[in-house]
């Protein structure tokens, strides 16, 4: 059995916080009861191909895996008894020495089963395989427990293969964290599949290992011949926005080829011509025109439609249409019309706008049917914890019901506004299921945004007209002033046709700086010297994410002015509600306050001036390796957490860590100085993004990098800091992870013992109410704590920011706002950072970041 600990690092005596109402909650964690006593042999993987000495081959997971199994299969099979477990990567372990010649082998591993001729090494790899260490899993995994996590993280590894093995055996559907199964699988449109799956991940906790299981879903691409699939695709995502017949894609808009090609690249495909099993090739490019394509054969020259007739006897029957190169190097191309996306492949890229709404429909559970598919996982065939071979084989047993670990419900705080506030612990008590929320009807905004001047920008499709534009404005302005905003709209002006005029973002950009020079006009004859705030608001039609691209560069950088934009078919069937919900961004975004959370925890943080930060990195697409990821960072300036200042910079593609953090966190510094006239003498870090295995390298890097920026800015004389005072800061990763359990809890549920980890100060907070299908808890994991913070302020204080966001009457998931997805509006767009896939050339930071204009701190353009 495992033995259990309640002692953090360093040997100090876990914290446990009492804040709130006791109550029992259901995990989807899963007890290891007990581990394996023998000893597992650990060795390292090198692949390399054979055609290519020298060199390491960089394989997916999915290749790596096919390689090793038929090495044990059909290479080598003596040399694995028993079969040997494998993470697809750099790592295999086996119950026992393999039976090779001292600690170290190379294979030849073919992986064709038909004769090569000779001399050919076409499909070959080199696969050397050197010992490593031997493992005591049991000792090792008790070694996590007294804070030794470096060392006896070989063991969770190891344990992490193992229960991975036999789902993965059953599917070829997987990825280093999911593995996914076509039973009940669903229909998308537009070529696509829903599979269902499960996550698992084997994690110390303070009742020891448990294994984390929560269903997963991949999109995953329909098998179907090339040319039908792309027919289906663009019917659902090309810029024509209808049916595409075959004959159609002789003659595809120049985005609609460089889409196809973006969501087709890397996808394997098999061939019918000439008959008979072929492996499957991945598509490295699209070829137009393909039957007239010359090449040479021998010392002639032809074409493909000829060569197919001549060579196969095969008359192409659609020679104009593309084709696929599956081979850049030797320039191999195979007409399109003889090709079929073999089933099962995951899209790994980022998910189209309109197919997001369609995929939450499908993914969508309630608590109670979510821990019901994972129990019938546990319990059934396909994860087979029960009786799973590779169990029984190192002697591993697992509860098969889910853990119960207590948890407290913290009190809400209440929400002030001009003149009222609301008792929300008094309106959840009234109301079941409004815990978290709360509704502006016969409120007024803590502050209301200056008087302000607006234009209006109708960019909506003919049956939505000015006249109608101008009613809904109206409304919306009536919502402003019950909220005690007030805004002068000057001018309305329809230009729906301008949206056609070459580029999508030319004539709207045009229209928008007619707009505004009008508006100064305005402004001139009222007599005003400087502008006073002012709004765009932009009516777009529903479907319009570049011209909101362009909304936004053109606004938050190019103009320094606020837009608002809204969407053709909500602005005109709108409620009091939705245009609520407008003006809480259009106050802020003109400088107003719309409320803030009141508590004795806020007073006694406002004793002292104090910040939150809120920092996160986006990454590019999956393998996407020629575009940057863009990193941010939020600080809040006043003194109610509401408002935030935002600075946002482009880094090295794929890289967590931030780069460029000690500056940004240097003008964040000056920037509160310079609004407050006064240093921060608390810093409260949330980190957003950070995955388990980079808290180290998070800790000491980033930290470092705080403190370096906090000493730069003591050496200024206004700082007002001593010589030597360390950053007076806490520094709290947070993240999403387990979910609620048999029912969507209310906000405000904490859960630290049990579940959390045995040497790091963390646990789990549900800060929001849930909306649709199962609320995500948030972890969040103390790294560091200048402050002295107990964690039960920390747990209070992180509950009580999630009440502090602008844009919304709920409480939210995590205390900052991040600004991330917002940054790649604000690259030069010849650049090409939006473009759907890689274009696969070599990546120059000093190039994007030349391109790259981010927008002042002053405004809250992001809400």
């Amino acid at each position: 059995m495992q033995s259990k600990t309640q002692s953090s690092q360093a040997g100090a005596v876990r914290q446990y916080g009492t804040s709130g109402r006791p109550v029992k909650v259901i995990a989807n964690t899963f007890s290891i009861k007990t581990l394996p006593t023998q000893t597992i042999y650990h060795y390292d993987v090198i692949t390399a191909l054979t055609e290519r000495p020298g060199r390491d081959a960089e394989l997916n997971s999915r290749r790596g895996h096919e390689i090793v199994h038929r090495l044990q299969n059909i290479t080598a099979p003596s040399v694995f008894n028993p079969r040997a477990f494998y993470d697809g990567k750099k790592n295999l372990f086996s119950v026992g020495p393999l039976k090779m010649q001292g600690d170290a082998a190379e294979f030849v591993v073919s992986m064709s089963d038909s004769p090569q001729p000779p001399g050919s090494t076409r499909g070959q790899f080199r696969v050397r395989l050197t010992k490593v260490n031997d493992i005591d899993i049991s000792r090792r995994a008790n070694e996590i427990f007294s804070g030794n996590s470096d060392v006896s993280q070989i063991a969770v590894t190891f344990l992490q293969i193992v229960i991975r093995q036999a789902p993965m055996l059953k599917t070829g559907t997987f990825n280093s964290r999911s593995v996914f199964t076509s039973t009940s699988r669903k229909s998308l449109s537009g070529g696509f599949n829903i599979w269902n799956g499960f996550f698992q991940s084997v994690r110390p906790t303070l009742r020891g290992l448990v294994i984390n299981v929560d269903v997963s879903h991949a999109i995953v691409y329909e098998e179907m011949p090339v040319l039908d699939w792309a027919c289906t695709f663009l019917s659902k995502f090309s810029s024509r926005h209808q049916r595409i017949q075959l004959q159609d894609l002789e003659r595809l808009a120049e985005a609609d080829i460089k889409l196809l090609k973006a969501v087709l690249k890397g996808v394997r495909v098999t061939v019918s011509v000439p008959a008979g099993r072929r492996p499957a090739r991945p598509i490295k490019d699209l070829i137009p025109n393909v039957g007239g394509y010359h090449f040479m054969k021998g010392e002639e020259e032809t074409t493909i439609r000829d060569y197919y007739d001549e060579k196969y006897s095969f008359r192409l029957r659609y020679p104009r249409l593309f084709g696929i190169c599956v081979n850049v190097q030797q320039k191999v191309i195979v007409p399109a019309e003889i090709c079929t996306i073999v089933g099962g492949q995951m899209f790994k890229k980022v998910l189209m706008p309109e197919m997001m709404s369609e995929v939450l429909q499908h993914v969508a559970k309630s608590p109670r049917e979510r821990i019901e598919a994972i129990e019938r996982g546990v319990n059934g065939d396909f994860l087979d914890y029960k009786n799973s071979p590779f169990f029984s084989q190192i002697g591993m047993q697992v509860d098969l019901q889910p853990m119960e670990t207590p948890a407290r419900l913290l009190q809400p705080p209440d929400i002030q506004y001009q003149g009222s506030v609301v008792d929300l612990s008094v309106q959840a008590e009234r109301q079941m299921g409004t815990h978290g929320t709360w509704n502006v009807v016969r409120r007024q905004f803590f502050r209301p945004a200056p008087r302000s001047l607006w234009t209006v920008v109708s960019f909506a499709p003919q049956n939505f007209p000015l006249s109608e534009v101008e009613q809904s404005v109206g409304r919306l302005k009536q919502a402003c002033e019950r909220l005690g905003e007030h805004l002068c709209p000057l001018q309305s002006r329809s230009l729906t046709s301008l949206l056609g005029m070459g580029k999508p973002a030319t004539g709207l950009r045009r229209a928008l700086e007619e707009a505004l020079v009008q508006l100064d006009a305005k402004i001139g004859q009222i007599g005003l010297k400087q502008r006073p705030p002012c709004l765009v608001l932009v009516v777009l039609p529903d479907s319009a994410a570049a011209q909101r691209k362009a909304v936004k560069a053109w606004g938050d950088v190019t103009r320094q002015v606020a837009t608002q934009c809204v969407k053709t078919m909500k602005f005109r069937r709108a409620n009091d509600q939705y245009y609520n919900n407008v003006a809480l961004k259009v106050n802020v975004k003109l400088g107003g306050i719309n409320s803030y959370p009141i508590s004795q925890i806020y007073s006694g943080l406002n004793k002292e001036p104090s910040m939150i930060v809120g920092a996160d990195v986006t990454h590019p697409g999956p393998g996407v390796r020629d575009r940057p990821s863009i990193a941010s960072l939020v600080s809040s300036f006043d003194a109610t957490f509401s408002r935030y200042a935002a600075f946002t910079r482009v880094q090295s593609p794929r890289v967590e860590v931030i780069e460029e953090l000690e500056d940004m966190f240097l003008t964040a510094l000056r920037y509160f100085h310079h609004v407050n006239h006064v240093t921060p003498r608390r810093i409260i870090f949330y980190r957003d993004g950070v995955s388990e295995g980079e808290y180290q390298t998070i800790e000491e890097v980033e930290i470092r990098a705080l403190s370096d920026a906090w000493n730069r800015f003591a050496e200024l004389p206004e700082s007002g800091i001593p010589t030597g005072v360390p950053v007076p800061l806490i520094f709290i990763v947070v993240g999403k992870s387990i979910k609620d359990k048999t029912g969507n809890v209310f906000g405000g549920l904490v859960v630290d013992k049990d579940v959390t980890s045995p040497n790091k100060s963390d646990f789990y907070l549900q800060s929001h109410p849930g909306l649709k299908g199962t609320s995500r808890p948030s972890h969040y994991i103390v790294l560091y704590n200048k402050l002295g913070f107990s964690i039960d302020i920390v747990q209070q204080i992180s509950y009580l920011l999630c009440y502090a966001y602008a844009r919304c009457t709920r409480s939210v998931s995590i205390p900052a706002p991040i600004v991330c997805s917002r940054a790649g509006f604000y690259l030069d767009e010849n650049l090409g950072y939006s473009d759907f896939g890689s274009s696969g050339t070599s990546f120059d930071l000093n190039v994007w970041r030349k391109g790259f204009n981010a927008p002042g701190p002053q405004n809250m353009y992001f809400v």
